[in-house]
């Protein structure tokens, strides 16, 4: 086996790995358990009510759209 193809394989393999922490940890901090066990580990944390979690959801600014492409193309760049 070459360099680089242990390379490829190392890097695809993080890569991985990273992806399924990834969604490990975004699966645990949208639970509503106040108690987490995962890999040995246990979490015990306070829950925000139903209200609370809707209401700092709505206090977030509505997304900015992008620039439309017809006026993108209009700048002259020199």
């Amino acid at each position: 086996m070459s360099g680089a193809e242990l390379i490829a394989i190392i890097s695809v393999s993080a890569t991985s790995l990273a992806g399924l922490l990834t969604s490990l940890f975004h699966s645990i901090s949208m639970s509503r358990c106040s108690e987490i066990g995962c890999c040995g580990c246990l979490c015990k944390r306070e829950v925000l009510s139903e209200n609370a979690y809707l209401q700092a959801n709505t206090n977030n600014a509505p997304p900015v759209s992008p620039q439309p492409l017809s006026r993108m193309n209009s700048v002259n760049v020199e």
